[in-house]
């Protein structure tokens, strides 16, 4: 069957690089990479549960992005070192 469809320059140049390289037609590598993407099924997903347990974090801390969390540890852990 003979269709029609937008695809970017980049993803073209690679089709035909990958085609040059393999010597093959670039309508042979297309399908075949087609073929592996559909076969591959990305949108199917694993829901893989996970279970959550209480860490005791200060109430001052909630809602801390772990790097602010780290930058305050690290911080404090500098200040205890200068007392030493």
């Amino acid at each position: 069957m003979r269709t029609t469809i937008d695809i970017s320059d980049a993803t073209l140049e690679e089709l035909r690089r990958r085609a040059g390289e393999s010597q093959r037609p670039l309508r042979q590598v297309v399908e075949e990479t087609l073929q592996r993407g559909l076969a591959s099924n990305p949108t199917v997903r694993k829901t893989v549960p996970v279970k959550s347990y209480p860490v005791g974090i200060k109430a001052a801390y909630r809602g801390v992005s772990l790097n602010q969390l780290y930058d305050q540890i690290e911080s404090e852990d500098h200040l205890k070192l200068a007392e030493e």
